[in-house]
Order: structure tokens, then sequence, then C-alpha cells
């Protein structure tokens, strides 16, 4: 695996599916209904969810030289010591067919409101841009989620489209999504990150 990349307060190490402890971790977290306030249906109930997460963007890191991250700390936050794992995210390709990074993160709530995601989401768009210039750098927010697009607005990225989520998207289906790039998208692209949910 590559790296592991240094911000100022994070310490950010490629997802490796084979980490059991890092994975627990995450699980706890993507496990934890606080972690998804805005969006209830996205509560993991089974560690097979996250390794199912983690083996996407072990593809990612392999196939396009970028995925998500661990997010760890690099001095003690929150009541977390120094190295603990409060988070996933990053940019990654997790669908080989769409040729867009899918810049995102999530952040155990304890952290929230200190930057953290700012930072993260900032060193991942550097790093999409790095790796693969040529692909867009895309996320997607829950209009009822303000702090996570306003994140998204801050490091750049413009709104590219905003309306329902499609009814084929299970965990979003009915909700107000709002698709975010840093360059503007062709329609057929952006109707297919759309439909994402």
């Amino acid at each position: 695996m590559p790296e592991p990349t240094l911000t100022d307060r994070l310490l950010l190490t490629p997802i490796d599916p084979a980490d059991e402890v890092v994975l627990g971790r995450l699980f706890a977290i993507q496990a934890d209904p606080a972690t998804w306030t805005h969006l209830p249906e996205g509560v993991e109930t089974d560690l097979s969810q996250t390794r199912s997460l983690a083996e996407d963007h072990a593809r990612s890191w392999r196939e396009q030289g970028l995925g998500w991250w661990a997010v760890g700390l690099r001095e003690a936050t929150a009541g977390f010591p120094e190295g603990a794992i409060v988070g996933l995210g990053g940019a990654g390709v997790r669908r080989p067919e769409l040729p867009a990074w899918n810049l995102g993160y999530r952040l155990t709530p304890a952290v929230w409101g200190r930057g953290l995601a700012g930072e993260l989401a900032a060193a991942a768009l550097r790093a999409a841009r790095l790796a693969r210039p040529e692909l867009p750098v895309t996320a997607r927010a829950l209009a009822r989620n303000p702090a996570s697009w306003h994140v998204l607005e801050r490091v750049g990225l413009s709104l590219a489209w905003e309306g329902p989520a499609p009814a084929s998207a299970p965990l979003t289906r009915g909700l107000t999504l709002r698709v975010y790039a840093d360059r503007p998208l062709p329609d057929e692209l952006l109707g297919r990150i759309a439909a994402l949910g």
C-alpha cells in the first residue's frame, strides 16, 4: 500500500481491508447512529459492509493510485489519543465504469466542528488532481446536511446539480441531493452521478 499522507492534524492511511484492527474501528464509526444523523438508513449493521467498502477502495488504490483513507489523529483531540482512527474519507473511483473521483468523508461525531472534514477534503482534492488530473472530482451531499456541503464549497467545489434522489437509490430515495464538482460536467456524466443517490 502507498505511504500515509500527512496534513497539519491528520494521518491519512490507505484503507487496507486486511487490517482487522483498523477495519473494526471503521465499522464502529459506520455502525454508530450518531455518525448518520442526516441519513439514518446508512448505519452499517455488519462488519461485512465495512469490509466491502474497504475492498472497493483498495481496488481504487490499485487501479487509480488513490482511494479513501483511514483518518487518524496526529495529536490528541476531543478525548482521543494521538494516532486514534476517527473516520474515513478521501477520493476514490469505486465504480470503474464511472470516470470521476468521488470525494467523501465520514468522521465520528466527537470530532465534528473542528475543521477536520475540511482538512481531509482539501487533501483528497489535491491527491486526486495529482493522481489523475483528467478525471473530474465530484461529491454528493444531502441538502439537509449543510455542514457537509459547506465543506465542499470551502475546498473549491461548485454546485453542479440539485434535485430529488432517484427512486432507484434505496438510502436517499425522496431526499434532495446536491452534486458538486471541480469543473463543468457533461450532462451524461452528471446524470450518472446523480443517479447514484
